[in-house]
């Protein structure tokens, strides 16, 4: 899952040298363009990652207002990061960390709008020790908990960065027995086994976004939103499931998940295309978990 992040579900995304990258935002199913470094041009044209669209709907909803500090972790090459600057606006300022130097590079190269607050980023392991950064009216992120070797250390240390009261927001997704239709798909299940299978074996907790508001709650913050959105394909409309594919397949077979054969990208689409046409009807394929809570405001 901006990782079949490093963002692109980050996973399906990101393809940096190394095939697991914690701190980026691209889960390791979901090819997201915000995290594509040198993917062939044929992907970064295809299907947008519907995973990312609900990140404007949910963080817009969250009080994040005009002139507000907001700290984006796990940040990949700044696709939420400008997403927020645009929120807060030129009085505004957003810090963005990652700990891929060249992620936070296509950010440095890409501009949030004329009255979009400035974007500052700064290299940071998340796993670890955070750099001195000040205070944040919010701090927030896109598919990064999951891929922490503990994410609740990590939530303490963040809250610590957050002024009283502050936003603390995060979408992850989740393995959670899909994808569902009209039919069988076993060819669409097969490839979401396989996706989740190789985030699994990169020691990715593919269970963290159920618990995600658990999380929030143990912390002492004060829960304000917790839904999720379905990740829907419709029959007719182009997929992008075969650029996630495509984008996760190295990292498949370096885990011995799945090899190049038994994938098969040179008929994956039409394969894809007619599984969904035979079933009909809509296909949903992920969850998006949001969750967004006020920071020591227990409730």
């Amino acid at each position: 899952m901006e990782r079949f992040r490093d963002r692109g579900l980050r996973g399906v995304g990101d393809l940096v040298e190394k095939p697991f990258d914690p701190t980026n935002n691209a889960m390791s199913y979901t090819a997201s363009p915000d995290t594509l470094l040198e993917t062939p041009l044929a992907i970064q044209q295809a299907a947008p990652n519907p995973a990312n669209a609900p990140s404007g709907r949910f963080f817009a909803e969250i009080g994040i207002a005009s002139g507000m500090r907001v700290l984006d972790v796990g940040c990949g090459n700044g696709d939420l990061s400008r997403l927020v600057a645009r929120m807060v606006g030129p009085d505004g300022e957003v810090v963005a960390i990652d700990r891929s130097p060249e992620a936070m590079a296509m950010g440095r190269s890409a501009e949030a709008g004329p009255k979009a607050a400035p974007i500052r980023y700064q290299q940071a392991d998340l796993a670890g020790a955070l750099p001195k950064l000040g205070r944040f009216d919010a701090v927030i992120g896109r598919r990064v908990l999951m891929y922490l070797p503990d994410a609740s250390a990590t939530l303490a240390r963040l809250a610590a960065l957050a002024a009283p009261g502050a936003i603390m927001a995060f979408q992850e997704h989740g393995r959670a027995g899909l994808p569902a239709g009209l039919g069988g798909l076993p060819l669409h299940r097969r490839l979401y086994d396989l996706l989740w299978d190789t985030v699994a074996a990169e020691e990715g907790d593919t269970g963290l976004a159920l618990r995600l508001a658990d999380l929030m709650l143990s912390a002492g913050h004060g829960i304000e939103v917790a839904r999720s959105e379905g990740i829907l394909l419709q029959a007719g409309e182009p997929s992008f499931l075969p650029t996630l594919a495509q984008a996760m397949l190295p990292r498949m077979v370096e885990r011995g998940v799945a090899s190049a054969q038994e994938v098969g990208l040179d008929t994956l689409a039409e394969r894809l295309r007619e599984e969904h046409r035979v079933v009909g009807g809509t296909i949903v394929w992920d969850l998006a978990f949001l969750v967004s809570a006020r920071v020591g405001l227990d409730r």
